[in-house]
């Protein structure tokens, strides 16, 4: 029975402690702004004259669910704070939009409410002008395209906001970091793995796919829709904007595999020095990299902070599936999104195992 005892408290202290604040906020001494000062002081091993990657999404144009401008001010501050050198940073999309180009996107990060003068630090898209600035990591087998301001920095902070996706079934740590810290090429390798189908019984032929396909990849024969699977960067955008939903991905276990993989190859840089805030806030159906995000799903739940992204997106889950009493991602989705953190923990990136510690 001692022993017992013993190997459970042995457990209970190596699992990883997330910190938890609740969206509740009846009281002065309640607001979020001053809890995530809390977190942060729990998670920061930042040294004095560190290079502090910030690690966001700063949304696609029209988006309004990403994480407010004045929590990541109060962050970068922070890391001023304790001595270290911030600077915002997201990289280039594989599908162009309104962030293909740093010029683009620095554009829409302003209109957004992210500029140096917002934020008191510098925004740096970290994979360059064209999304080609990037190193070479290898882990798993695999050669990584990791985005080079990111790669070069000594510390990455990464701030994400959990939402649905309709890739990976939802969105948090491990997709900011696996998918987001790439360069176009490194996208480009895990997007190779999430090439669509079409079911043209649904199908109305309104051509609208061809239009917004930014591969050129969608193209019509003999009065039906094809791929050229050539051509396709497997970037998802027609399985969001088919109104039809004509498009679908049929098996998404190996995408978020090889996203797993590439969270690792950015993580494994740093060692310990990276942390990870989750904001479950405006928990959207979408990601943000969507024009239309849609309304919250449900009710804002608070910010998790800690030093192991599946352990975090673990917890994330956990709390959102235990807020709406099921699976809200795969009932809209249908797509499993715990399997990123199944083959999160089977390659080393992190452990599900947490401890829940409110702040």
């Amino acid at each position: 029975m001692q022993l017992l005892k013993y190997l459970n408290l042995i457990y209970f202290i190596s699992m990883n402690e997330i910190y938890f604040k609740s969206a509740s906020t009846p009281f002065a001494k309640d607001a979020i702004h001053l809890a995530l000062e809390k977190i942060f002081e729990k998670l920061n091993k930042i040294s004095k004259g560190d290079i502090v990657a910030i690690k966001l999404h700063m949304g696609e144009l029209g988006n309004n669910a990403y994480v407010r401008p004045f929590f990541v001010r109060k962050i970068a501050d922070m890391v001023k704070k304790c001595g270290g050198k911030p600077f915002i940073t997201d990289t280039t999309t594989l599908y162009g939009g309104h962030r293909g180009n740093s010029i683009d996107y620095l554009y829409t990060a302003s209109m957004h409410g992210f500029n140096i003068s917002s934020m008191n630090c510098p925004i740096i898209i970290a994979d360059g002008l064209l999304g080609r600035n990037e190193e070479i990591v290898e882990t798993e087998g695999q050669r990584i395209a990791v985005a080079k301001a990111i790669f070069e920095s000594d510390y990455m902070l990464v701030i994400s906001h959990f939402k649905g996706h309709g890739m990976t079934g939802f969105g948090g740590a491990i997709k900011n970091v696996g998918m987001g810290c790439c360069s176009k090429a490194g996208k480009a390798w895990q997007h190779a793995a999430s090439k669509p189908a079409h079911n043209k019984s649904k199908c109305i032929m309104c051509k609208k796919c061809i239009l917004f396909c930014p591969a050129g990849a969608i193209y019509e024969k003999n009065g039906e829709i094809f791929i050229d699977y050539e051509r396709c960067r497997g970037c998802g955008a027609c399985t969001v904007l088919c109104e039809q939903g004509c498009f679908y991905i049929s098996d998404a276990k190996e995408l978020q595999r090889r996203v797993a993989v590439a969270c690792k190859a950015v993580i494994q840089k740093f060692g310990e020095k990276v942390s990870f805030i989750n904001f479950l806030m405006d928990i959207t159906p979408r990601c943000d990299c969507c024009s239309f995000p849609d309304k919250p799903l449900i009710d804002d739940i608070g910010i998790l902070g800690g030093n192991d992204a599946v352990a975090i997106d673990k917890a994330s889950y956990d709390l959102i599936c235990n807020h709406a009493g099921k699976d809200i991602f795969y009932e809209i989705h249908k797509i499993d999104g715990r399997i990123q953190l199944i083959e999160g923990e089977k390659i080393g990136l992190g452990s599900m195992q947490y401890n829940l510690i409110e702040i």
